[in-house]
């Protein structure tokens, strides 16, 4: 897997994302957590601090919209649930797939310009990289490196495959109740038959529940 950072203008970001409103209303915004990814959405955990101090929250989220719910306020700036609807159309635009290749923290938006942080396949890099190109953003690549999981992290038991099917699992909503996809469809989401999702997919629960429940 690889780490790419990317720092692209405000008004290029917004034409990625939209809620052109919402953004340049903002002194800064910062991605804090992840909660949920897919092709149906994603919900994260943002911090927004509005250029206007006397902002009330109702005011941004009405330039929003629904999506935005309010956990609670410090020093000026909301830690808030950020909801937004699929983001099928975006990925295809970029030519991304949601099973190899996501966002992550860090990302912010400061001083008018955004910086992104996606993690994926190589394959997947050059892709959003040649999406960029193709459709003119003005990008500035930060960094680009080799993804290294924390020394403490479970998924350091996977190998490399096993680590993929478990993170498009759990990402395209396989341990959803009730699942948002079936085995088969998640096989073919990766290219794998299903006896060999299968395979994987249980070596790496095996590994992940003896390496929570039976640590070193």
């Amino acid at each position: 897997m690889r780490r790419l950072v990317v720092e692209l203008p405000l008004d290029e970001f917004i034409q990625m994302k939209g809620a052109a409103t919402f953004y340049r209303s903002l002194e800064s915004f910062v991605l804090l957590q992840v909660l949920r990814e897919g092709p149906a959405g994603a919900t994260s955990v943002v911090r927004i601090r509005p250029r206007d101090p006397h902002v009330r929250f109702a005011e941004l989220e009405r330039s929003f919209g629904p999506g935005l719910q309010l956990l609670f306020e410090a020093d000026g700036a909301f830690t808030c649930l950020m909801r937004v609807g699929s983001a099928v159309p975006l990925c295809r635009r970029l030519g991304l797939r949601f099973e190899t290749g996501y966002i992550v923290p860090p990302m912010e938006v400061a001083e008018d310009r955004a910086r992104i942080t996606f993690v994926g396949s190589s394959a997947e890099v050059a892709r959003l990289l040649s999406a960029f190109r193709r459709m003119k953003y003005r990008h500035r690549v930060v960094s680009l490196s080799d993804y290294r999981l924390s020394p403490q992290s479970p998924l350091n038991a996977l190998t490399d495959q096993q680590r993929r099917v478990v993170s498009a699992a759990y990402r395209l909503g396989y341990y959803d109740r009730p699942r948002r996809i079936s085995s088969s469809a998640l096989a073919g989401r990766l290219g794998l038959s299903s006896s060999t999702l299968v395979n994987h997919r249980l070596k790496a629960e095996r590994r992940l529940l003896s390496a929570l429940l039976e640590p070193k």
